[in-house]
């Protein structure tokens, strides 16, 4: 048999590793060595073998016994998978190729690449980077488009397919805004594609179709409706605390509770908080710094539920936690159970909308508007990369309001 696969991109061949025997036996574990990129590591297969039968089996020469065929029959075809690799991912890093060459899914269907590889390949390079978030947001959106065909291709992602998509997603009852939260992945996964040299950009769907979207402006909280939450008299612990929140949240330039719940005593800068939000952080677009006044009200909420003082978390939720898996989840339980105690709240003051943490960031963005402020100032006290972004935060002006303009207008 041929010992050793070579590619342009690199090499494989076959050998027992006589570090690691198997317990009570002779046997030997037999592994590929994969020179890859200038990078050289090892991948165990499910083989094992005396030195006497590896020997036989990797050797031209002589009778071979039928369990040395049936060995060297095992490593031609792990070879034959390492080679497709090698020459169809020419760019792959070593976790990539380990990646491919588990899997048991074959690497190309009638000659195309498999879009749930590529999905996954980006599923792991976030569980090595412990962002749960993003990483359920692919594993999501890979379980949406396998919904909808079993196996999808690199090959088959059209203008056509795209649209094919969009159409059986609202058939079944599902939103447009999440069909864009889904294509937006897809997209992404197409890119890394294209630099991997796995397509031609002349194969770029989204040139042809446009993602779109969400403009529906978001609910809020009005000045009126703000001035009676702020008078409210909670009846019970839970309210207390869940008002407290939001009104922080509303001070904080409509801080999202991640980012509230992030905050340390380092962030605390004399009269000022200073933070970026975690939402852009890790992009590779320019952060910006918020920077918001240390509110006497706000002051009162971090002392009731937290430590101003502190060096750790301020508000002591994601204490003692180095897990981001495990904070996201208490997190989210936290908001949960704000969302909850905020709800009554909202009827009992004959709110038309649900009352709940992410009004408080609309509702600031929108009290900034009525007070006149320009977008791109509103749009900086948000973190927004751009104006664009802060206009679906910006509620329409009530009618009330809009009446008291006109009458206005002549009033000179």
């Amino acid at each position: 048999m041929k010992k050793t696969i070579n590619s342009k991109a690199g090499s494989a061949y076959p050998f027992l590793d006589a570090r690691t025997p198997m317990a009570n036996s002779d046997m030997l574990p037999v592994k590929l060595t994969i020179t890859l990129n200038s990078a050289q590591f090892r991948i165990g297969l499910k083989l094992y073998a005396t030195p006497d039968v590896f020997e036989k089996a990797m050797s031209a020469k002589g009778t071979i016994t039928k369990e040395a065929k049936a060995l060297r029959n095992s490593i031609e075809q792990y070879l034959e998978k390492a080679n497709s690799i090698l020459d169809e991912f020419p760019l792959a890093n070593q976790k990539m190729f380990t990646n491919l060459f588990k899997s048991e899914a074959a690497l190309k269907g009638n000659m195309k690449t498999d879009m749930a590889i590529l999905f996954q390949q980006k599923i792991d390079e976030l569980t090595a980077e412990d962002n749960a978030g993003s990483k359920s947001f692919y594993e999501q959106s890979l379980v949406a488009f396998k919904r909808y065909k079993t196996s999808f291709f690199l090959e088959d992602i059209t203008p056509a397919w795209l649209k094919g998509f969009k159409a059986w997603w609202l058939s079944i009852g599902n939103s447009a805004s999440t069909a864009q939260i889904h294509f937006r992945s897809l997209r992404h996964i197409f890119n890394r594609a294209i630099k991997q040299g796995l397509i031609s950009s002349g194969h770029y769907p989204f040139k042809e179709f446009t993602i779109g979207s969400t403009t529906k402006s978001k609910d809020v909280l009005y000045p009126e409706q703000l001035k009676k939450l702020w008078e409210y008299t909670p009846t019970r612990n839970g309210e207390e605390r869940s008002k407290d929140y939001f009104i922080f949240l509303y001070l904080c330039n409509g801080m999202n509770i991640k980012d509230a719940l992030n905050l340390k005593g380092s962030n605390i800068k004399g009269d000022k908080i200073v933070f970026i939000r975690s939402k852009t952080a890790n992009t590779n677009h320019e952060t910006k710094e918020i920077v918001i006044h240390l509110h006497p009200e706000i002051k009162r909420i971090i002392e009731k539920w937290g430590d101003l003082k502190t060096k750790d978390y301020i508000f002591p939720c994601l204490r003692g936690i180095d897990n981001n898996i495990e904070r996201k989840r208490v997190k989210d339980i936290f908001a949960r159970n704000l969302n909850r105690d905020l709800r009554p709240i909202g009827k009992k003051l004959g709110f038309e909308v649900v009352l709940n943490l992410n009004l408080a960031r609309h509702s600031y963005a929108t009290r900034l508007k009525i007070d006149g402020i320009p977008t791109s100032m509103i749009s900086d006290a948000l973190g927004h990369s751009s104006s664009t972004v802060t206009e679906h935060y910006l509620k329409t002006i009530p009618n009330a309001m809009v009446q008291k303009i006109s009458e206005s207008l002549l009033n000179f």
